[in-house]
C-alpha cells in the first residue's frame, strides 16, 4: 500500500484540491476533530463557503499506546520505512476489522454534539469533513447522528483520503484511495514546519 507524507505546504496543496471538487452548496460544514479540523480551518478561507454555518465535533477512539508520551517519541524516532510498515499492519488490522463492527449498535451511538443554531429548518445541505475514512466507523456514527438531529437534509462527506475500500462510508469527495497519508499532525512525523493549532467553530 501507497504511503503518501504531507507537510504543512502540501497539506495546503491538497486541502485546496480536495475544496475544489467539491460540487455542494453546505448550509452547515462539520469537521471531525483532529485531523478534520485543519482541513475545516482551510475552508474556512475559501470565499464560495462565505456565510455557511461552521461545526466541529471530537469523535476518536481511545488509544492509550498512542497518546503515551513515550510511544510518540518512540514513534517519532524510527525511520519512515519501520513507521510505513506499522502503518500497513495497522490499515490491514483495521481492514479485517470491517466485517465485524455492527451497524445498529452504531446508528445508536449516542454522542455529545450540539450545534450552536436554532435553525434546523433551514439546514438542507451539510458537508462532513475529516482528514480520512478509514473503516468508516466514526463518519459512520456522525451522519447518523446528523440524519437523527436534520432528517431532511443531504449529507455530503470529503476526505484527503478514503484508506480502505470496503470502508462501511464511502465519501462523496476524497483525493486519495486505498493509499495511507502521514499527516503533519501524525505521531511519526518527523518534519519541524507542524504546531499545534486549536479549534473553534
Amino acid at each position: 500500500m501507497k504511503i503518501t507524507t504531507l507537510n504543512i505546504k502540501t497539506f495546503s496543496e491538497k486541502s485546496a484540491e480536495l475544496i475544489s471538487k467539491i460540487d455542494f452548496n453546505p448550509d452547515i460544514i462539520v469537521g471531525i476533530l483532529n485531523g478534520g479540523g485543519y482541513v475545516l480551518n482551510d475552508i474556512k478561507k475559501v470565499k464560495k463557503f462565505e456565510g455557511v454555518q461552521f461545526e466541529s465535533i471530537i469523535l476518536q477512539r481511545s488509544n492509550r499506546l498512542k497518546n503515551n508520551y513515550f510511544i510518540k517519541a518512540i514513534l517519532k524516532s524510527l525511520p519512515y520505512s519501520v513507521t510505513n510498515w506499522l502503518r500497513i499492519y495497522e490499515s490491514n488490522k483495521a481492514k479485517k476489522s470491517i466485517d465485524t463492527l455492527n451497524l445498529d449498535n452504531l446508528s445508536n451511538s449516542n454522542i455529545d454534539f450540539k450545534f450552536n443554531s436554532n435553525s434546523k429548518k433551514t439546514v438542507g445541505n451539510i458537508l462532513v469533513i475529516d482528514d480520512a475514512v478509514d473503516t468508516g466507523r466514526t463518519m459512520f456514527i456522525v451522519k447518523n447522528h446528523l440524519i437523527k438531529e436534520f432528517p431532511k437534509a443531504k449529507i455530503k462527506t470529503a476526505v484527503i483520503s478514503w484508506t480502505i475500500e470496503n470502508s462501511i462510508v464511502i465519501p462523496d469527495y476524497y483525493l486519495f484511495k486505498n493509499s495511507l497519508v502521514r499527516y503533519p499532525w501524525s505521531k511519526d512525523y518527523k518534519g519541524k514546519d507542524f504546531e499545534k493549532k486549536s479549534f473553534s467553530s
